[in-house]
């Protein structure tokens, strides 16, 4: 089943909302210094992120692995976003 554009917004901007209110509640841990707990909220913001952009570019997200998997496919490999950008490592 194909979404109509306004549905495909009206996802993507919860997705975005979700996103930003999971980065808040990552901030309020980091002040708190609950770092396991900041850097689960993180990835959590970061995934509803990636999911707003893939289903934007309406791909279809089904999973966390499937967004990163995706992700690799439609943004890093074409070059939109840089192997560096992505890649957080201490030797990177």
């Amino acid at each position: 089943m194909s979404l109509s554009e306004n549905e495909r917004q009206i996802i993507v901007n919860l997705e975005l909302e979700k996103a930003q209110n999971t980065f808040d509640a990552m901030m309020m841990c980091v002040n708190q210094k609950m770092w396991e707990t900041a850097a689960n909220r993180l990835y959590f913001a970061l995934f509803h992120a990636i999911s707003a952009l893939l289903i934007s570019d309406d791909l279809r997200v089904k999973s966390h692995r499937g967004v990163m998997a995706l992700f690799g496919e439609h943004y890093v490999r074409t070059g939109i976003f840089s192997k560096k950008t992505v890649h957080c490592s201490p030797t990177s």
